[in-house]
């Protein structure tokens, strides 16, 4: 009997056995603060209910440990990324476009050499040139107009398409296909307003036929009418022998050039010179042409040269004075080469 003790007696003496806790009997109560430890639970025993909201942060996750599964969709914003973290390496091939660059963001640092083409550039107008304002910014010139050079206007100013300055010539038309007549007015590129005088370069000019001369008349109405009479003239030539012809008209109804025919260009003749025809802008007094030309004759094939001038009286014209020339030979049609060139 002494060693036995009784269901009583060891509650009394506080030893408790297993059988007499219940499975609800141990509560927040019964537990000491900071008393349960990693070890106390099951693997996996701490699910989503078992967790506070807030209650983790960042020291609670290993390193690496969240990784694309774990991030829902759309749940990274700008706020996340520290500075300067997404680059090359993180941005998809064709992924930027237009609207992610900022307005001007793209300065001369990041465009490579050579990498602007003309495609890339603003259109212009045909017959500008693009050069630099007085800030030292591109600016287009221009277009000018026909005849006109493109000139300094000094520092501090972009060039400008103006008139050939005094002395210089311009190339103002060139006639070159057989035909009666030669006509050089306004449809062919003169200015009577821009030029003081015009120039007339023979090269080579044949006639049709045997014996013709070549021949000048000229207009007061841009070539609507030609005057038919009041021509003046007179023309001297030498040959290769020496022989001096002398020609002269004081009346006629066009200005005669040579003092006999030449050689036309199937017998390989041709009449190379020059012709010089001022302009005096006034129907007062009487304008003037001077020439000096070389060819082959036609009677004796002796080449020879003639000089010469030739007037006609502006009192008959309207203001303004001769504005078209027109160039034919006595006989056939006229061909070669000339050229009109105005000079100021």
């Amino acid at each position: 009997m002494s060693g036995i003790v009784s269901k009583n007696a060891g509650r009394a003496s506080g030893i408790v056995g297993a059988g007499d806790i219940g499975t609800d009997a141990v509560d927040g109560s019964n537990i000491a603060d900071d008393a349960i430890n990693s070890e106390h639970y099951a693997d996996g025993s701490i699910d989503n209910a078992h967790i506070a909201d807030d209650a983790i942060d960042s020291e609670h996750y290993a390193d690496g440990s969240i990784d694309n599964a774990h991030i829902a969709d759309d749940a990274i914003d700008s706020e996340h990324y520290v500075d300067g973290s997404i680059d090359n390496a993180h941005i998809a091939d064709d992924a930027i476009d237009s609207e992610h660059y900022a307005a001007g963001s793209i300065d001369e640092a990041h465009i490579a050499d050579n990498a602007v083409t003309l495609a890339k550039m603003a259109g212009g107008t045909d017959g500008q040139i693009i050069t630099y304002d007085a800030s030292g910014d591109p600016v287009a010139v221009g277009p000018g107009t026909d005849g006109q050079v493109l000139t300094s206007t000094g520092a501090g100013s972009p060039p400008a398409f103006e008139a050939a300055g005094g002395g210089d010539y311009v190339l103002l038309y060139t006639h070159n296909a057989s035909a009666a007549t030669w006509t050089f007015n306004s449809s062919t590129g003169v200015a009577i307003a821009t030029y003081g005088a015009y120039v007339f370069v023979l090269a080579t000019v044949f006639n049709v036929s045997n014996d013709a001369r070549l021949q000048i008349e000229v207009s007061d109405d841009d070539g609507s009418t030609w005057e038919s009479a009041g021509y003046q003239y007179w023309n001297q030539s030498i040959d290769q022998d020496g022989t001096v012809e002398t020609h002269l008209s004081t009346s006629d109804s066009e200005i005669q050039v040579t003092t006999g025919g030449f050689r036309s260009a199937t017998a390989q003749g041709g009449l190379s010179g020059t012709i010089f025809a001022p302009h005096n802008g006034s129907e007062s007094g009487k304008s003037f042409m001077t020439w000096m030309v070389s060819c082959q004759m036609n009677s004796g094939y002796d080449y020879m040269t003639t000089w010469g001038g030739g007037e006609f009286n502006n009192a008959v014209f309207d203001a303004g004075g001769v504005d078209a020339w027109r160039f034919s030979v006595t006989t056939g049609n006229i061909s070669g080469t000339m050229k009109m060139y105005g000079h100021k």
